[in-house]
């Protein structure tokens, strides 16, 4: 029997191309190198009331989106939050400050993946007596800068979420009643309440304002047909 020896010119033929496609996926595997990624907190200890602030710094920006996790001592993980990254350094700051009643006091990871790169660092946040607007409350004051709401439902929901050590409204809101639609604020009031949102001025400085403005009767109840904001019901009660 003849044994047929198969052609070797094929697979030599074969070999520059396998030599280049081998490169090729070297160099793409160069190319795609994680970025180094690195986070830098404001601050080691937060306390209620206080925003996280922190620095996500990379190598290399790419088009990948990062994506932020915050997990407490307990293991316990956020939702994933996506951050666009503009440039090496970019500073992120909570839109929220730290609530009693949402963050337990403890140890907390920030924890970053970016284009293949990861990071995290911890910090503190230390229990104290502090007082906070809830953050539902910015969301709500923002509906009612847009029109969504009337002047009642936001001293409402002033009087039911914040504590009255910080906004004390004087008054029965009424619910259920009719009071709610004769709570008038004055214009003026929007342009600090808008001041506010866009973070110009601090919550302890949009509290002290409106607790001031309840409690001189600024911000009152209007008598059907009323006046102005300063011939309240409220002013007159008490002997204003």
């Amino acid at each position: 029997m003849q044994l047929v020896m198969p052609t070797r010119g094929p697979c030599l033929a074969m070999a520059p191309l396998a030599g280049m496609v081998l490169a090729a996926a070297v160099l793409t595997a160069h190319a795609a190198e994680a970025p180094d990624v690195t986070i830098s907190i404001d601050r080691p200890v937060y306390h209620y009331c206080e925003r996280l602030s922190y620095v996500i710094s990379v190598s290399e920006v790419t088009d990948s989106t990062a994506i932020v996790y915050i997990i407490d001592q307990n293991q316990k993980s956020s939702q994933a939050i996506p951050m666009l990254i503009e440039g090496q350094d970019n500073v992120i700051k909570a839109p929220f400050p730290f609530e009693r009643e949402i963050f337990p006091a403890g140890t907390y990871t920030i924890d970053v993946s970016y284009a293949g790169g990861h990071a995290s660092a911890d910090f503190e946040l230390a229990d104290s007596d502090s007082i906070c607007v809830p953050a539902q409350i910015r969301q709500i004051t923002a509906a009612w800068l847009s029109g969504s709401i009337s002047d009642g439902f936001l001293i409402d929901a002033i009087k039911r979420s914040v504590d009255a050590r910080l906004i004390n409204v004087p008054f029965d809101t009424g619910q259920g009643g009719d009071a709610i639609y004769q709570i008038v604020i004055p214009e003026w009031v929007k342009m600090v309440a808008y001041w506010w949102i866009t973070d110009e001025i601090s919550d302890d400085v949009m509290a002290g304002t409106l607790d001031y403005l309840l409690g001189s009767g600024v911000i009152g109840l209007q008598e059907s047909g009323g006046g102005g904001s300063g011939d309240s019901l409220h002013n007159r009660e008490d002997g204003a």
